[in-house]
């Protein structure tokens, strides 16, 4: 299947801040993303197609903001609140493609993996973007994104025996910033010493000149950065001060970066995945962005997908990697300007190689 090419050049880096010199002699990493395919989620009967091409329109379910796990020979997937669950998830028997299989099988849980959302969240407020670690101690953390009762958007912790739940979630959220605008979209990594969870401080929440779901109520688009910060190795408890790794340009993306997933590539440098724009808007995308260090700041941006793909998929987002780096989830939808339309997931492959940039 004809794949989609992101390597950096004076059109992807229109409107982007201008590299320095080092930074345009070096070598970056060039990515590709094939193999994409609508991964069709039924209940309670599994649904199986090839890998190697779009299906679809199917009578598919909403599943935004996906993450993936394996575990116990099983992928998970959860999603934002949707199915009439806090957190839905799927479970796949079987294995990715580059474990040697050409189908997908995937079957919609008939249970919420997060039925008690905490006693801080406002139980009327939906759970967001669910991340999901295991431990050294074999227990599964769930990191979800949920209203503080009277406040902004937090991060919170929740545990399981299981991957699928239930989790019980802490007593009092994990991170909180209601001066930046609240906190959300938190993903973990294991870099194989040391544990990091990153996360959106959402300023656009404090409204400004975006424009996602209301008017412009200023004159300014306001910080979105993507934070960073160490953690023990329980995947629960904090160290040190965060770390501020990227931040929006301002109109070239909406004000908005979100949705973080990091992972550390063959030559040691990191690669840090994100989305752009508003998430209701067919210009939502998913980016890429590069660090020699884990908490450095992040450069050398590239457009991974946007709607401008051959697989007429609009406003893809919410990207999330596989442990091993090869197979993508993400969201997207099936008709343009649809804001309010379902986000459905989807699958391809990462292809990260070496590439050269030159001007």
């Amino acid at each position: 299947m004809k794949a989609l090419l992101c390597m950096l050049g004076a059109g992807l880096a229109a409107g982007f801040p201008d590299l320095s010199r080092e930074s345009r002699n070096r070598a970056i990493p060039r990515i590709e993303l094939t193999n994409v395919t609508k991964v069709d989620i039924k209940s309670p009967i599994s649904a199986k197609h090839t890998v190697r091409s779009i299906f679809g329109p199917f009578m598919g379910v909403d599943f935004p903001d996906p993450s993936i796990i394996s575990a116990n020979g099983l992928w998970y997937a959860f999603a934002t609140t949707s199915n009439g669950k806090n957190v839905p998830f799927a479970t796949s028997q079987d294995v990715f493609p580059e474990q040697g299989s050409d189908t997908f099988t995937w079957t919609l849980g008939t249970t919420d993996a997060l039925p008690n959302k905490g006693a801080w969240v406002d139980s009327t407020k939906g759970i967001w973007a669910p991340d999901i670690q295991l431990n050294d101690q074999g227990t599964f953390v769930m990191y979800y994104t949920a209203w503080k009762a009277g406040g902004t958007h937090c991060i919170g912790v929740a545990t399981s025996a299981t991957a699928t739940g239930p989790y019980t979630p802490q007593s009092t959220p994990l991170i909180c910033d209601d001066a930046g605008g609240g906190t959300i979209d938190a993903s973990g990594y294991d870099d194989g010493t040391n544990r990091w969870i990153l996360w959106k401080v959402d300023g656009s929440a404090l409204g400004g000149l975006t424009t996602c779901v209301n008017t412009p109520t200023g004159s300014i688009y306001y910080p979105t950065p993507i934070m960073i910060q160490q953690m023990q190795r329980d995947a629960i408890t904090l160290v040190g001060s965060p770390s501020k790794i990227l931040d929006n340009v301002g109109a070239n993306n909406d004000g908005i970066v979100e949705a973080p997933t990091l992972y550390k590539i063959s030559d040691g440098n990191y690669v840090l995945f994100y989305s752009a724009h508003c998430f209701n808007d067919d210009n939502y995308d998913i980016e890429a962005a590069f660090s020699s260090t884990i908490n450095g700041a992040y450069t050398d941006r590239v457009i991974v997908m946007n709607t401008a793909n051959p697989y007429g998929i609009y406003g893809p987002g919410g990207l999330d990697l596989d442990p091993n780096g090869v197979t993508a989830v993400f969201h997207g939808r099936l008709n343009g300007n649809d804001p309010t339309g379902i986000r459905e997931l989807f699958s391809g492959d990462i292809h990260i190689t070496r590439g050269t940039v030159t001007y």
